[in-house]
């Protein structure tokens, strides 16, 4: 394990720079070595009483190379989450000096997951825990009540959500229960979260397959939330380091230091229920990770792929407080609404020679069909798009869907061999 390695290390270095002081060796916060916090915890810094910070001296780990990852920070490009060796020094007024002997690495070159160790002496355990939060409150971002949603990862800072409730065509059920749920949970029920002494954090899932309409709901919910003067936090995978499990953990340090009620979504849960992450993801769902923001915070998570999360997540009560299914269309009236909507001012109706066609199929079926219709019509110089031609589009779009599953379910390895030899039997295959 690659923190063996850093822990040896460390002792060394510690046996050389402070023979048999005793010391206490600690799991740490990675945010120590964030370029971040080292540029605004600066030397001479106060912490704690009479505790002040006196500096980082790079050291040489033959484990480490040291790296460092890069984002924006308001309108600036800037270091962010490093890798690295380090002294950390301190010092007392009137006392004497110490250090903290520090490592963090990435635990393999697949996944960008670092890990810290940190050797402390074994009476200055409040000191150091006094400079990581100095550290965690320079990296975590400043959450300010906006008018749009602060994004963590991924490629933009903040996006200004612009669906409506109105837009959203989903059976009135649904869509009442979970606006009545949200709501209630910010007007009355963080405050029963916080008469049973517990953190007040609601966690809803809404699940069903692609195209379904989920990532509109949590941009409409987002909408209503900002419109009420709540903050909003969406984590995003759409970046090089896709779905980690560290930036939950930076959006959750935002939710707690937010001072107002925090809407957090998290689209595609599944794809974080992943190797080692999977635990802290539960860590976080059980409550002893959760954030505990006063003002209360509710998580929106979406999944495609219900049967991922399996049933230590959605049997286990506490863990996901609502389940919402979000459906195909289940009947004539709203795949009408739906093709109107899409339609637009090119609706009339005959048009509706399709609507059977639509039953069963995700709100995304009938867009592209529509657009498809669209695009067809262009192409032949027509300025309206006739029944005929929206026969036509469902059709093409069924037969690609039809094709599409034949080539998955049916697709053989393709590769530089010769593909009419027989591959070698193997204990997997």
């Amino acid at each position: 394990m690659q923190y063996e390695r850093l822990v040896q290390w460390a002792r060394e270095t510690w046996q050389a720079r402070w023979g048999d002081q005793p010391y206490v060796t600690v799991w740490a916060s990675t945010e120590c070595s964030n370029m971040i916090a080292q540029s605004q915890v600066k030397t001479g810094r106060k912490l704690r009483g009479k505790l002040r910070y006196d500096g980082a001296e790079p050291l040489d780990c033959p484990y480490i190379v040291p790296i460092s990852d890069y984002g924006s920070r308001g309108k600036k490009m800037v270091l962010t989450a490093s890798a690295g060796a380090f002294a950390f020094k301190f010092s007392e007024d009137g006392g004497d000096a110490f250090e903290a002997i520090y490592a963090s690495a990435y635990f393999s070159d697949d996944v960008q997951d670092l890990t810290a160790v940190a050797l402390v002496p074994a009476n200055k355990l409040e000191g150091w825990a006094a400079f990581e939060f100095a550290c965690a409150r320079a990296v975590r971002p400043r959450i300010r009540r906006r008018r749009d949603v602060y994004i963590i990862g991924g490629t933009d800072a903040f996006f200004d959500p612009t669906v409506d409730w109105d837009d959203i065509i989903l059976a009135d059920d649904i869509k009442a229960r979970l606006l009545d749920d949200m709501e209630a949970f910010f007007t009355k029920g963080v405050g029963i979260y916080r008469q049973l002494k517990l953190p007040p954090f609601r966690k809803l899932l809404l699940a069903g397959v692609p195209g379904t309409g989920k990532t509109m709901l949590c941009a409409a919910m987002a909408k209503i939330a900002i419109s009420k003067g709540r903050v909003v936090v969406y984590v995003s995978g759409a970046d090089r380091d896709g779905a980690s499990f560290e930036k939950i953990q930076r959006a959750l340090q935002a939710v707690t230091a937010a001072r107002y009620p925090v809407l957090l979504i998290v689209e595609e849960l599944d794809a974080y229920l992943q190797g080692d992450d999977k635990a802290r993801v539960l860590n976080v769902l059980d409550g002893i990770e959760s954030p505990n923001n006063p003002k209360g915070a509710l998580l929106l998570a979406t999944t495609n792929y219900p049967e991922a999360i399996d049933e230590r997540i959605s049997k286990r009560p506490g863990r996901l407080d609502r389940i919402f299914v979000i459906p195909t269309i289940q009947d004539e009236a709203q795949a009408v609404e739906m093709l109107k909507h899409y339609m637009g001012e090119q609706w009339h109706e005959g048009h509706n020679v399709v609507v059977p066609d639509l039953i069963d199929q995700p709100g995304a079926f009938v867009r592209e069909v529509a657009l498809h219709a669209r695009m067809l019509a262009a192409h032949e110089h027509k300025t309206e798009v006739t029944p005929e031609l929206l026969t036509q589009s469902v059709e093409s779009l069924l037969r690609q869907m039809r094709s599409e599953r034949d080539f998955l379910t049916q697709r053989r390895p393709i590769g530089l061999i010769n593909s009419n030899k027989k591959p070698n039997k193997t204990p997997f295959g």
